[in-house]
């Protein structure tokens, strides 16, 4: 299999994954410990496949949450999501995914 294929194919594994909707979940119900940990495991992820549109967002996702602040986690929440999207669009538009 071609390299870009294969990282075309981790990419779309990776913006499918349910890591995003564990993500939502503990933002929404203020488990911080499980978001930490989840959004953690996104960002190296998401570094780990050249995914630089993620770093800002999840920075900021991080830090709302480290402060346990819930309305700074949930539209921090809604831009990772945003970016995931249009991500996942643009790959559909393309034939990738």
């Amino acid at each position: 299999m071609h390299s870009q294929e294969a990282n075309d194919l981790e990419v779309t594994k990776f913006l499918k994954s349910f890591d995003f909707m564990r993500l939502g979940q503990a933002v929404n119900k203020g488990q911080w410990q499980s978001a930490a940990m989840t959004v953690q495991r996104v960002s190296k992820t998401a570094k780990a496949l050249g995914l630089d549109i993620f770093e800002r967002p999840l920075t900021g996702l991080r830090q709302a949450i480290n402060r346990k602040d819930d309305v700074g986690a949930k539209q921090a929440l809604s831009i990772v999501i945003s970016k995931r999207v249009m991500l996942l669009k643009k790959g559909e538009q393309h034939g990738e995914f």
